[in-house]
C-alpha cells in the first residue's frame, strides 16, 4: 500500500507540474497559439466612395464583380481528366494553360485564379462545376467616361487602394472605415460566428469636385484636336475660374483611360499617366510678357504709349544678342506687347530691375506650389535673384530662364482677370460622408494681392490688342461675340543631355474671356509641334474652340451692342432733313473720322494718310479728338487730340 500510494504521488506531483507548465509558464503562449488557430478577424471593406463633378455627374463609382478562387488540394487529378479540368477553366478565365497550371501547383491551400473578372467569365467557370472552385464578391472602381479627366482622378489597384490623381491623394477618405467580423472555427475549419453579424460599411466618403464634365469634355476632344493638326508629341490645358479658383477642366495628351489604365513596364505607359499639367515645368516665352506689363505698369515705370526703339530686330545686351522675330523700329510699350518684342521686353525689365521683377515674379506664385490637392505638382524652376546676370534679367522678360507648370500660369493669368489677386487653384470642392454630414468644403483662398485693379485693367487692355488689333500675334484666338485678352508664347525647349537649347519648341496661349468681366481663364500648350512653333498659329485656335464651349456651358450671353442702339435712338429724335438741308449737309464721305482709342501712332499714320494737321497733348490713347467724329468737314483739317493711359480710358 505504501508502494502504490508513493507510485501515486509521484503520478500526481507529475501531473501538477504538467498542469503547472502548461497554465502558468506556458499559458500566454499556447492562448495565443489557440487563437490563430481557432480565432479568425475577417476585415470588411466598404465600396469606395463615388467622387462626382460640380453639377453631380458621376466621374467614378463602385460596382461588385466576381473574383475567382481555387482550392488546389480539392482541385487536385492526374490523367487526361484533370488536363481537361484545366483546359476547360483557362478557356472559361481567358488565360493561358501554362499560367493556370502554374497556380494550381502551388503549394498553399488559396489562389487567386483571376481578381476582379468579367461576370461572363464567373458564369462560364460556374457552368464547369469543378470542386475547389470559387467565387467571391469585390468591389471594383469603374470609371463611366472612360478617359474623361483621367490625370485628375487617377485610378486604383485591385486591392482598391488608390495609386495616382485623387483617388491616391484622399484614399483613406474614400475608401472609408474598415469594419471586422470575428468568429471561431472548429476542428475542421468551420466557422463559428460569437459575436454576432454586424452588416458591411456601404461605402466611403464622397467627393465633389469643382470640374465642370461639359467643358472637361471639349478641353479634351479640341485639345487633342490641336495635338493632331500640329502633329505634336503632346499637349496640356487648364480652364480655372478666376474669381474663385476653382479649376473647371484640366487635360493633358497624350491620356489613358482608368478602367484599364495598363502595363507600368511599358516605356510609355509613364508618358500616358503622367499629370504634365502640374508635374512638367516649360519655359513659358512670350507669355510671360504679361507678368512684366503688370509689374512695370503698377511700378509706374513705364506706361501703354511710352516709345521703345527695337533695334531693327537685333539688340546687343550683356554680350549677347537678342533678336525678335520680326524687325520694328519705335514702338510703343502697347505695341510691344501686341507684336511681343523681345527687345522691347528686355528694355522695359531692364528699367524694372533684378530685386523688383524677382519681387514680383515671386509674388505671382512662380518658384513654388500652387497648392492644388493633386499629388505630384512640382515647383518649376526659379533661380535666385544673386544669380542674375544681365543677360538673365534680359530673357527672364520674355520668358526663357525660368520653367512653370502650366497650372501656375494659368494662377497668374488669374490674378490679372480678377482685379490682382493670387488664388489657390483648387479641384475638390467638397468631401461628404456616408450619412451626409458635410465633412469639408473648399473656399476661394486669396494667397496675396499682387497689383491693384487699375493696374490689372491696363495690363488686360494690352492684353486685349494681342488678340484684337491687326498685326497682333493672337489674332487667331479672336471670338466673333467676345472680346478676348491673351497672349502668345514661343519656347525653346532645353536638351537635357547637352544643357542648351535644341530645336524642339513649345507653343502656348494663355487668356481670359470675356475680356471685361472674366469667366474663365484657359491655358493651351503644345509641346513639340510638327507645323508651326508659334503658340499663335497653333495654340491659339484651340484657345478659341475651348473658350467657345466654355462660353456656351456657362451660359454667357453676347453684350448687347450698345453703340448702334443709342446712334438708332439720336436719329430717331432728329427731324427729317428738308430737301435743302439734304443739299447742304455733307455725306459720310465728308465726316470727320473717328481717332478714339487708337494709340499715338496709329493716330499718327491714319491723320497723316487724309491729309490732317495735327496736334497732341498728353501720351497713351486717344481719349477725345476735335473735331468731333462725325462732324463736317472744315477747311484746313487741322486735329487736336487728347491722349490718355489706358486706365484713365476704361476707368468710368
Amino acid at each position: 500500500m505504501i508502494a502504490v500510494a508513493g507510485l501515486f504521488a509521484v503520478l500526481f506531483a507529475l501531473v501538477a507540474a504538467r498542469a503547472l507548465d502548461l497554465a502558468v509558464l506556458r499559458g500566454p503562449a499556447l492562448a495565443r497559439l489557440a487563437a490563430v488557430q481557432h480565432h479568425q478577424r475577417i476585415e470588411l471593406l466598404p465600396h469606395r466612395g463615388p467622387i462626382v463633378d460640380r453639377a453631380g455627374e458621376p466621374l467614378a463609382l463602385s460596382v461588385d464583380v466576381p473574383s475567382i478562387y481555387v482550392r488546389p488540394r480539392e482541385l487536385a487529378g492526374k490523367g487526361a481528366a484533370a488536363n481537361r479540368r484545366i483546359a476547360a477553366l483557362a478557356s472559361a478565365l481567358h488565360v493561358p494553360v501554362r499560367t493556370l497550371r502554374a497556380k494550381l501547383q502551388s503549394r498553399t491551400p488559396f489562389v487567386w485564379l483571376k481578381r476582379q473578372a468579367l461576370p461572363r467569365e464567373a458564369e462560364a467557370v460556374a457552368r464547369l462545376g469543378l470542386p475547389g472552385v470559387y467565387t467571391v464578391t469585390e468591389g471594383r472602381r469603374f470609371y463611366p467616361h472612360g478617359s474623361l479627366a483621367a490625370h485628375v482622378l487617377g485610378f486604383v489597384g485591385v486591392d482598391s487602394q488608390g495609386l495616382e490623381g485623387l483617388e491616391q491623394r484622399f484614399d483613406r477618405v474614400i475608401r472609408g472605415e474598415p469594419q471586422y467580423l470575428e468568429f471561431d472555427r472548429d476542428a475542421r475549419g468551420r466557422e463559428m460566428l460569437t459575436g454576432g453579424v454586424q452588416a458591411a460599411p456601404d461605402q466611403g466618403a464622397r467627393l465633389a469636385l469643382t470640374l465642370d464634365a461639359g467643358i472637361q469634355e471639349a478641353t479634351e476632344r479640341e485639345l487633342q484636336n490641336g495635338v493632331a493638326a500640329a502633329r505634336a508629341a503632346g499637349g496640356a490645358a487648364v480652364v480655372l475660374d478666376p474669381a474663385t479658383g476653382e479649376v473647371l477642366a484640366l487635360a493633358n495628351v497624350p491620356t489613358y483611360n482608368p478602367n484599364e489604365p495598363g502595363d507600368w513596364t511599358d516605356k510609355r505607359w509613364r508618358d500616358r499617366v503622367r499629370n504634365r499639367a502640374i508635374t512638367d515645368p516649360y519655359e513659358p516665352g512670350s507669355t510671360f510678357k504679361a507678368v512684366l506689363a503688370a509689374a512695370a505698369i503698377e511700378e509706374r515705370i513705364v506706361t501703354p504709349g511710352e516709345l521703345f526703339f527695337c533695334e531693327r530686330g537685333r539688340f546687343l545686351t550683356g554680350g549677347r544678342a537678342i533678336h525678335d522675330a520680326h524687325p520694328h523700329g519705335w514702338l510703343s510699350f502697347a505695341e510691344v506687347i501686341q507684336y511681343s518684342s523681345n527687345i522691347g521686353a528686355s528694355k522695359v525689365g531692364e528699367r524694372l530691375g533684378r530685386e523688383r521683377y524677382h519681387r514680383y515674379l515671386r509674388a505671382f506664385g512662380f518658384g513654388a506650389r500652387t497648392g492644388i490637392e493633386l499629388p505630384g505638382e512640382t515647383p518649376g524652376i526659379m533661380r535666385p535673384v544673386a544669380s542674375w546676370s544681365q543677360i538673365d534679367l534680359a530673357t527672364l522678360s520674355f520668358g526663357q530662364g525660368v520653367s512653370v507648370t502650366p497650372l501656375q500660369m494659368a494662377a497668374a493669368f488669374a490674378a490679372i482677370a480678377n482685379g490682382g489677386t493670387l488664388l489657390r487653384p483648387f479641384v475638390v470642392k467638397r468631401i461628404v460622408a456616408p450619412g451626409g454630414e458635410l465633412v469639408f468644403e473648399n473656399e476661394p483662398t486669396a494667397v496675396r494681392r499682387v497689383v491693384s485693379v487699375g493696374s490689372a485693367r491696363t495690363t488686360t487692355g494690352l492684353l486685349r490688342r494681342v488678340v484684337e488689333q491687326e498685326g497682333g500675334t493672337g489674332t487667331k484666338a479672336r471670338l466673333e461675340d467676345f472680346a478676348v485678352a491673351g497672349k502668345t508664347g514661343t519656347a525653346q525647349k532645353v536638351d537635357p543631355t547637352t544643357g542648351g537649347y535644341s530645336s524642339k519648341r513649345i507653343g502656348s496661349f494663355v487668356g481670359f474671356v470675356p475680356a471685361d468681366e472674366p469667366r474663365a481663364v484657359i491655358l493651351v500648350m503644345i509641346d513639340e509641334p510638327g507645323t508651326s512653333s508659334y503658340g499663335g498659329v497653333v495654340a491659339a485656335p484651340v484657345f478659341r474652340a475651348i473658350a467657345a464651349a466654355v462660353l456656351k456651358r456657362l451660359g454667357v450671353q453676347p453684350p448687347v451692342p450698345v453703340a448702334p442702339v443709342r446712334m438708332a435712338q439720336v436719329a430717331a429724335r432728329k427731324p427729317a432733313p428738308t430737301t435743302a438741308s439734304r443739299r447742304t449737309t455733307p455725306s459720310s464721305v465728308g465726316e470727320t473720322p473717328s481717332f478714339l482709342g487708337l494709340s499715338l501712332r496709329e493716330a499718327l499714320a491714319r491723320a497723316q494718310t487724309s491729309g490732317w494737321e495735327v496736334r497732341v497733348v498728353g501720351t497713351g490713347y486717344v481719349a477725345a479728338q476735335e473735331p468731333l467724329p462725325g462732324t463736317p468737314l472744315v477747311a484746313g483739317r487741322r486735329l487736336a487730340l487728347r491722349l490718355s493711359p489706358v486706365e484713365a480710358i476704361a476707368s468710368p
